[in-house]
């Protein structure tokens, strides 16, 4: 059986001092919307779940479209492509004396 070795009293008292100058972890405000229950929790190792994922879920049910397996992570590629490209033109300010073009009918 091994013998421990008792700690050195200076060692000792500069991991006190050097716990003593961790600054401590602010609270969260009272708008803030985390739980003191959830705040405690040890966080998972798995990653959170993707809001795209749900939505191809929701959609091809909404749709009664079946979608096989193989096909989610091209579906989701695409999804995700058409979204930035969307964000790109949403946010693409017009000046106030733009007017929307005719309607050509044929």
């Amino acid at each position: 059986m091994a013998r421990m070795r008792k700690p050195h009293p200076k060692a000792k008292a500069a991991r006190a001092t050097r716990a003593r100058k961790v600054p401590a972890r602010k609270k969260p405000s009272a708008d803030h919307n985390v739980s003191s229950s959830a705040a405690s929790r040890p966080r998972s190792s798995k990653p959170p779940p993707d809001p795209l994922d749900d939505f191809v879920a929701a959609a091809a049910r909404v749709l009664a479209l079946p979608i096989e397996p193989q096909w989610l992570a091209a579906i989701k590629a695409n999804l995700e492509v058409n979204l930035r490209l969307g964000a790109l033109v949403a946010e693409f300010a017009l000046p106030d004396e733009s007017e929307p073009a005719p309607v050509l009918t044929a």
